[in-house]
């Protein structure tokens, strides 16, 4: 007798468990679908070294505010002929702004102006913006 009380509570205790993994919400399709497309402005101060570039203010809509985005955005108004260069394909790092080419060494940086270099982006193409924010892309 005791054997099937054990037996029985090892059987709903599995059943229970394949019940709960079993269990789909549907977590992913909800939080793309409740992804909802948002209207930005962010500045961005472009500097070759200590030398500034450009300013301009970016007006970003879409789904996706990232810092990639921004910036094709930027070089689609700005530079049309070079808009689809601005990352690599192969890395997804970014190599040139128009005419500002990291080459021979030089890397690009970003960085929110009132935080400062020192917390500079890990990825500068998946940085989300918020609006009003102003980004400094040196090119080191």
């Amino acid at each position: 007798m005791k054997f099937v009380k054990i037996l029985a509570l090892v059987l709903s205790v599995c059943m229970l468990g394949s019940m709960l993994l079993a269990c789909d919400k549907g977590g992913d399709t909800e939080e793309t679908e409740a992804a909802e497309s948002v209207s930005i402005s962010v500045n961005l101060i472009i500097k070759d070294g200590s030398t500034t570039v450009d300013e301009d203010t970016v007006k970003y809509e879409g789904k996706n505010p990232t810092l990639g985005n921004v910036i094709e955005l930027y070089c689609v108004g700005e530079y049309e002929d070079y808009a689809d260069d601005a990352f690599d394909t192969a890395t997804g790092l970014l190599s040139k702004i128009g005419d500002l080419t990291a080459t021979g060494g030089k890397n690009w940086v970003a960085y929110y102006e009132q935080e400062g270099e020192s917390k500079a982006f890990a990825s500068i193409q998946n940085q989300i913006l918020a609006d009003g924010q102003t980004v400094v892309l040196v090119l080191k």
